[in-house]
């Protein structure tokens, strides 16, 4: 063999054809992409973002122009219509792999603690409007709000039938209520002293008749919804205050409208 086709064989077989750099380097490029796609089967917005600016820098800095100047649309835009905070930015966004349906309970959970808080403050104003801070009182607890109203104004002594001094203030009661569409219970309660009429026997038929006839208004009067409501009676056996003063007592006899939040 002549030195000449010697030296034309070894340079044939130095290293791998250009065109197979091309090709690895391609392959390997599409191998990251995918396994980066794989990484994020469930998408994490500020995440995606990161990789997208590495992946469009990667290519623009190799010479191609493979993608636009386009930053795209946000995966996850959810505005809150009322006061038009941004709900992707607070507490509920925080965690960013909730799906579809966790998000849209959280959010709606959101907007009834908002009716909610709304429902308090106009509760509020109307007691102290009316000049009923007396005989109307708002007991905020963990799970519920309590509307708790005073006998005096509502029934007559050892009677049930609502008076038309207290009718407006169940309407107005009932318009905030409806408005909420949350769960309510209504509870009747009297003092110790007994009855025993032909109507109420006892304090139980008595509480419970009282309940029943707010019950019976809310939905006539405020088209509240009679699935939202119910009406039990308790008798004087959940009394707030020692049944030792006709003041005491007073304190006892009354309607409690418990609400879920």
């Amino acid at each position: 063999m002549s030195k000449r086709r010697y030296q034309m064989e070894e340079e044939k077989t130095e290293g791998a054809p250009e065109w197979m750099t091309t090709y690895s380097d391609m392959v390997t490029l599409l191998l990251c992409f995918f396994i980066l796609l794989y990484s994020m089967a469930v998408i994490d917005q500020q995440k995606f973002e990161q990789v997208s600016e590495s992946l469009r820098s990667a290519f623009l800095s190799s010479g191609g122009e493979m993608f636009d100047d386009n930053s795209g649309t946000k995966v996850i835009d959810i505005k809150n219509g009322s006061e038009g905070e941004d709900l992707s930015k607070s507490n509920i966004g925080d965690d960013k792999n909730l799906d579809e349906e966790t998000l849209a309970g959280m959010i709606e959970a959101k907007e009834k603690e908002q009716k909610m808080d709304e429902f308090i403050e106009e509760v509020k104003e109307y007691i102290e409007d009316m000049d009923l801070a007396e005989h109307v009182k708002v007991i905020e607890e963990e799970e519920q709000v309590i509307l708790r109203i005073d006998s005096v104004i509502l029934f007559d002594l050892g009677k049930a039938d609502i008076k038309e001094s207290g009718k407006s203030t169940l309407r107005e009661v009932g318009k905030l209520l409806k408005e909420i569409d949350s769960e309510v219970v209504v509870q009747g309660h009297t003092d110790n002293l007994p009855i025993n009429t032909t109507l109420f026997p006892t304090n139980w038929e008595l509480s419970t008749k009282r309940a029943t006839n707010v019950v019976l208004f809310l939905v006539d009067e405020s088209n509240m919804d009679p699935l939202k409501l119910t009406a039990t009676g308790n008798g004087e056996f959940r009394p707030i205050a020692p049944n030792d003063t006709p003041e005491n007592r007073q304190k006892n006899r009354r309607v409690d409208i418990i609400v879920d939040k």
